[in-house]
């Protein structure tokens, strides 16, 4: 080994053997939310469609569009933002795709009609697909090897809390009155 190879090693090694602390939780913490986000905009659609289905005039084969567009779309922003965060770097790129998911949620709170509403879901898929590619990767190598396993659970769980916070919170708006030309959004 060389011995520029010595330090290098040395310094993976301590992170390995890290206790957890502070640092750990805000990664996870912050890789979580974006599973979260992740959960809840791709699969509020499901909930927006029902909703949306006599407000645009919705067809069968423009539901299914609706409801798989993101999907589809993720594939190639984890595909893109995989090779990218190799390229330059995982926290420059995690600040991307987190902006382009932001942007694509909120254009699609205000799509006026089917088609920008697709466009905006695309928007979506693209920058959810970016997180899937970074958001674990980066807890990954911030964990040490004896909690790794655990902190990475900790992240990937918080699908589920987006995937039953997204309706539960249209339940509450719906049960509330809101008009749903309003709670969709």
């Amino acid at each position: 080994m060389a011995d520029s190879e010595a330090p290098i090693n040395n310094l993976y090694h301590s992170l390995d053997e890290a206790k957890v602390g502070r640092k750990h939780w805000l990664t996870v913490f912050t890789s979580g939310m974006g599973f979260f986000t992740d959960a809840y905009d791709l699969f509020i659609i499901g909930t927006v469609t029902v909703l949306l289905t006599p407000i645009f005039h919705l067809n069968t084969n423009q539901i299914s569009l609706l409801n798989s567009i993101s999907l589809l779309a993720s594939v190639a922003g984890a595909l893109t933002f995989g090779r990218l965060m190799d390229k330059l770097g995982r926290k420059r790129m995690y600040g991307v795709e987190v902006a382009i998911l932001v942007v694509g949620a909120i254009l699609s709170a205000f799509a006026w009609n089917f088609t920008s509403l697709l466009i905006f879901r695309i928007i979506v898929g693209y920058g959810v697909g970016g997180d899937y590619a970074t958001s674990a990767v980066i807890t990954s190598e911030y964990s040490n090897r004896q909690s790794r396993g655990k902190l990475i659970g900790t992240v990937f769980s918080m699908q589920a809390l987006g995937l039953i916070a997204g309706p539960a919170i249209a339940s509450i708006f719906l049960s509330s009155g809101v008009p749903s030309d309003l709670s969709w959004r």
